[in-house]
């Protein structure tokens, strides 16, 4: 027998299987299969757990056409469940198995198989499925993309609010160990203002550091001229003559942890003498003033009412 007629009587006992097969498979069968095929791929497109519905319907079809067109082969007949693409469309879900099922797979271990231990399979319920397939793909073919979309759109919005999340986690977290190494217990923040100016000089010093070192930050020299250093809040008046208050240290002083100090620099004080003379004018003339009396005062007046025109020397 040569190759090509092996071929013709494979090709022939195919069609033959085919034929036996659907004679034997009544209409109501089929219709029933059908229906049950149907029902399960549209589960199918509910199924969160799907990521790709048409993916999975065409991989379940793909294993009916095989078993079809290799009838005698076992190999055609096995699903490895395990097997990475198969685990990814279909793995363990429901739909997808009953599918199977249906036309005759059973589950044992980690695999499909079908007809186990026959040497030929009645492959009419495996067309009935596999056309049924087809169809509902072409007729679904829209719908399974809406929902492949939204699916697509919830993860990607799932894994974006994750990112978010985490991103604030991360800066809050951030923001926490700044302040714990920028807030120093032993700081004390200054605003400065030298009397007369606008202008404030922000300063960080230590609250060991002495009153002294105000004048430091401001360049101030005390040798030179006196200087008054004045924190009005807490009721602090200190002059640079005062050596032991100057020593004193800004945590003595209660200038902690914050506080606002002006800085006067020179002596305001005006000349104290008094021009004597202008003392003496002016003691004189209040002197002159206070013996002097009105006529009404003393009582004289002219002899008609109202008219104090004559005066009695």
């Amino acid at each position: 027998v040569t190759s090509q007629e092996t071929a013709k009587y494979q090709e022939l006992s195919s069609k033959l299987i085919k034929a036996a097969g659907a004679a034997s498979f009544s209409f109501s069968a089929r219709e029933r299969l059908t229906d049950r095929i149907t029902a399960k791929l549209d589960e199918l497109v509910q199924d969160e757990s799907v990521p790709d519905v048409e993916g999975s319907a065409t991989l379940i079809r793909t294993f009916l056409s095989n078993a079809i067109k290799n009838p005698y082969e076992q190999k055609y007949r096995k699903i490895n469940l395990e097997n990475k693409i198969v685990a990814s469309k279909i793995g363990g879900n429901a739909s997808c198995l009953a599918v199977l099922k249906s036309v005759g797979f059973a589950k044992s271990g980690t695999e499909m198989i079908l007809a186990k231990g026959k040497k030929v399979i009645n492959v009419a319920p495996l067309v009935v499925a596999r056309d049924c397939i087809d169809k509902w793909i072409q007729r679904n073919r829209n719908e399974m993309a809406a929902a492949a979309r939204r699916r697509k759109d919830e993860m990607d919005r799932a894994r974006l609010l994750a990112k978010w999340e985490n991103e604030e986690e991360e800066d809050e977290d951030e923001d926490l160990e700044q302040d714990a190494e920028e807030v120093d217990p032993l700081a004390c923040t200054l605003k400065l203002r030298l009397d007369g100016k606008k202008k404030i000089h922000e300063a960080v010093l230590h609250q060991d550091d002495p009153l002294s070192k105000v004048l430091e930050v401001l360049n101030v020299d005390a040798s030179e001229e006196d200087v008054q250093i004045t924190c009005v809040s807490k009721r602090m008046i200190v002059k640079s003559s005062d050596e032991q208050a100057m020593s004193k240290t800004l945590g003595d002083h209660g200038l902690m942890p914050a506080a606002a100090i002006v800085v006067k620099v020179g002596s305001s004080t005006k000349n104290d003498a008094v021009d004597t003379s202008s003392l003496k004018d002016r003691a004189a003339g209040k002197k002159r003033k206070k013996g002097s009396h009105t006529m009404q005062s003393i009582g004289i007046y002219a002899k008609d009412d109202d008219n104090k025109a004559e005066l009695i020397d």
